[in-house]
């Protein structure tokens, strides 16, 4: 009984969590200012984190949808504020367009509000590398060298421009595939600008992904997204995780260990002096292994 009326179990939850989500929807539109584009409204939430939260995006007759991420508290305001002041600065197949933004400020270095910064962006169906590799254990070679050189083409746009895009946390999570063989590069949270000011920051990336250089990031350049992309490399054809720590990218199938050992080891090599310095040239041999 409630409220006079008699409602099942099941109604009552299901009641209860509409209003749930109508709370949490009109949180959303409280942190973003009622600055959510036209008629585009707040549908179901896709993730929460401890940095930023994300929904998809419904608009009444429209087919596609699109993605709101919204930073989730003033701390991790920063951090997204940057992400979309970099955002905005590049254009290339692969790199997620921003159809709206609000920095609630105006700068990365604006001073904190009680406006959340946001953006959004198109909604792409499909599954991470991850999930994909989570699934399949492996990829094929010749599905390997199609992702590897796609994520090269990606990176090139990031690294050759007049100020180098640092990507900075290049793993299978970040990495989206399409049914239609399109790749996309997610989550530019860990992204800088080379040569940038850290301060406090101690380490980006990810343990297993990131080159030893990232725990100076001083001396970090465009070549630790070349290690990550190496590693990743070796779990495509290898499979499994790769360990926390640096360890032997040897590959132990005979049939395929020559085609690509050599580019593995350029990649993956713990000197940033003797690794793959551009991209370019690690999608030069991406392109030049001959597959039977």
């Amino acid at each position: 009984m409630k409220n006079g009326i008699c409602v099942g179990s099941d109604h009552w939850e299901n009641t209860k969590t509409l209003m749930y989500m109508e709370a949490e929807v009109e949180n959303v539109r409280e942190k973003t200012a009622e600055k959510l584009p036209g008629s585009w409204y707040p549908g179901q939430r896709l993730h929460q984190g401890t940095m930023s939260e994300t929904w998809l995006m419904h608009s009444e007759g429209v087919s596609w949808r699109l993605v709101l991420k919204l930073a989730a508290n003033e701390k991790s305001a920063w951090a997204l504020r940057r992400e979309i002041d970099i955002l905005r600065r590049l254009r290339g197949e692969g790199i997620p367009f921003l159809y709206h933004y609000d920095m609630a400020g105006g700068s990365p270095d604006y001073e904190m509000t009680d406006v959340m910064p946001w953006y959004t962006m198109p909604f792409y169906d499909g599954e991470t590398l991850r999930e994909r590799l989570d699934r399949r254990h492996t990829l094929t070679e010749r599905e390997t060298v199609q992702t590897g050189r796609r994520l090269c083409k990606i990176l090139d746009v990031l690294h050759h421009r007049g100020r180098p895009i640092i990507y900075g946390d290049l793993k299978p999570e970040n990495v989206l595939l399409t049914p239609d063989g399109s790749v996309y590069l997610l989550d530019y949270g860990n992204a800088w600008y080379q040569g940038e000011e850290q301060g406090h920051i101690g380490f980006r990336g990810t343990p297993g992904y990131a080159a030893p250089e990232c725990w100076h990031l001083e001396r970090a350049g465009v070549s630790v997204d070349i290690f990550a992309l190496g590693v990743m490399l070796h779990e495509m054809l290898e499979g499994g995780q790769p360990r926390e720590h640096f360890g032997d990218y040897s590959l132990t199938d005979g049939a395929y260990k020559k085609r690509w050992q050599a580019l593995i080891n350029a990649s993956t090599a713990l000197n940033a002096e003797k690794r793959i310095r551009d991209v370019r040239e690690a999608d030069r041999q991406l392109r030049n292994i001959t597959l039977t």
